[in-house]
């Protein structure tokens, strides 16, 4: 009976261990790496976010890319050679989360960004670096404000195509300035040859 009993006993506290060890948020996004591995985490107000593609629920099902990178002479407005863009989503969780990162330039510029203000979901042509996120299929609109975050590089190797960094920020909702969200633990590891295919 003891022996059953101090059995149930180390069961129920592996199980309780095994339980607080995948509930740590940052073991659940995808490690900091510098090889090219075209990943992308983030915790957006407590919860995992991690880019997926997907179908959309639109007639005709077109596909929704996770992620997407756009720098120089690849950047979809073809309005200069030196700018950097994150496009990202995932409807893994409702609701569903867009996150984009847009920086005006790369070229000899430091490796480290303080996020600015951004003017809206669809702006790509601003000089500061900015941060926005839509959620709910767009239904609400949070935007980046003055010094609300960082963006710095770990690794740019413009000839193989890397960018490694983290980034942090807080954003603000367009049509409510009190409504506040905050991104943590920021990672992205993306190899520009292969991650738009």
């Amino acid at each position: 009976m003891i022996k059953l009993f101090l059995k149930t006993i180390v069961l129920l506290f592996a199980l309780l261990l095994f339980n607080c060890e995948n509930n740590d948020p940052e073991e659940q996004l995808p490690p900091i790496t510098q090889t090219g591995a075209n990943t992308f985490g983030a915790i957006v107000d407590g919860r995992i976010f991690v880019p997926k593609t997907t179908i959309s629920s639109t007639p005709g099902g077109s596909l929704i890319k996770g992620l997407e990178v756009y720098v120089g002479s690849n950047f979809f407005d073809s309005k200069g050679d030196d700018k950097w863009f994150i496009s990202t989503y995932s409807s893994e969780d409702s609701p569903s989360i867009y996150i984009y990162i847009y920086l005006p330039t790369l070229l000899d510029s430091p490796k480290n960004f303080i996020i600015n203000k951004s003017d809206g979901s669809d702006r790509f042509d601003l000089a500061n670096a900015h941060i926005f996120c839509l959620i709910n299929k767009g239904s609400l609109q949070y935007l980046s404000f003055e010094n609300s975050g960082e963006l710095n590089f770990s690794k740019i190797d413009i000839n193989k195509g890397i960018y490694s960094g983290s980034f942090y920020t807080k954003l603000k909702n367009k049509d409510n300035e009190n409504d506040i969200i905050e991104i943590t633990e920021g990672r992205f590891d993306i190899n520009l040859n292969t991650v738009n295919k």
